[in-house]
């Protein structure tokens, strides 16, 4: 966990405030078109379109409870801190699962989201952050929305607070942020591991896990947290040996410009590292370290089960 503070530094990278059904589980956020929805013209992506840009400057926003289909335990609750790339388009290009597309029917347009962090215990806007009211959620149902008063108050009373990254929220396989605003209307843009520019970011990926300082970094925080040995996030080993593990990236260079935090790393011991990028569907998306852990946990179990 880190301090919402350590990722959202002050209020001006703040976009602003969208109310939602839940709690994200798919790396999309969702729109109504102000446009032809059968003809798909310029209007119709207006909302994802706007969201994408704004993200240039001020790339995360939060997510609070609200609206007809909030369940009433989640209203009001700022639920999380999200991040936007400048990827837009269709959301039925997006979502992955057939039932969430179906339910997100009335919202077919959306961004795509690089980072989703959980706002620990999900605090009520009145009874815990001390707002006068729900006022922060006028005209955020439908879009991301911002009021510079509102946002600079809600920073500062969330700034200290602590943000949980939820890593099971995955990038689809092979995702490329292209840096840029940019359309897609019927598939994620991609970047193809085996070209040239595909063997290039492998490269720079595995240089970034090699970093001294960062690794010494990570594995020192390891330590801190585990009585003075190291343990493997995925397995378990444990060693007072550094050298017996190693610094990985949980979501690779390949997902495009972004700022390294301690968070974004897991110690790993060599077997389980190799298993996450040998056993990827491609070396640009490693397999995620809790897809990992599960896995070893089966093979114990099972030793036929690592070979599935």
């Amino acid at each position: 966990m880190v301090k919402f503070i350590e990722v959202a530094p002050t209020p001006d990278v703040l976009m602003g405030v969208k109310a939602v059904w839940g709690r994200s589980s798919e790396p999309v956020m969702c729109f109504g078109s102000h446009g032809n929805v059968a003809l798909k013209d310029r209007a119709h992506f207006s909302l994802a379109r706007t969201t994408a840009e704004r993200s240039v400057d001020q790339p995360y926003f939060l997510t609070i409870g609200g609206g007809d289909q909030v369940p009433d335990d989640l209203r009001g609750r700022v639920l999380e801190l999200v991040r936007s790339t400048g990827v837009y388009g269709e959301t039925t290009a997006f979502v992955r699962d057939d039932e969430l597309k179906a339910r997100l029917a009335q919202w077919p347009v959306a961004v795509i989201i690089s980072e989703v962090y959980s706002v620990v215990s999900e605090p009520r806007l009145v009874q815990d952050l001390g707002q006068p009211d729900h006022r922060i959620l006028t005209n955020a149902f439908d879009r991301v929305k911002r009021d510079d008063a509102q946002i600079r108050l809600l920073w500062e009373v969330l700034k200290d607070r602590e943000i949980e990254r939820r890593w099971e929220i995955q990038l689809p396989s092979g995702f490329r942020d292209p840096g840029r605003v940019q359309m897609f209307g019927s598939m994620y843009p991609r970047l193809d591991s085996t070209s040239s520019e595909g063997k290039r970011v492998w490269k720079l990926q595995r240089d970034m896990e090699r970093d001294a300082a960062l690794a010494r970094a990570t594995k020192a925080a390891n330590r801190a947290r585990n009585g003075g040995v190291i343990i493997c996030e995925a397995c378990g080993y444990s060693d007072s040996l550094s050298m017996m593990f190693d610094a990985h990236h949980r979501n690779p260079l390949s997902i495009g410009p972004r700022e390294t935090r301690l968070d974004d790393l897991a110690v790993l011991c060599p077997t389980c590292h190799r298993w996450s990028h040998a056993k990827a569907e491609d070396k640009l998306s490693p397999v995620p370290v809790h897809e990992i852990a599960e896995a070893m946990r089966l093979a114990r179990v099972n030793p036929m089960a690592a070979d599935d």
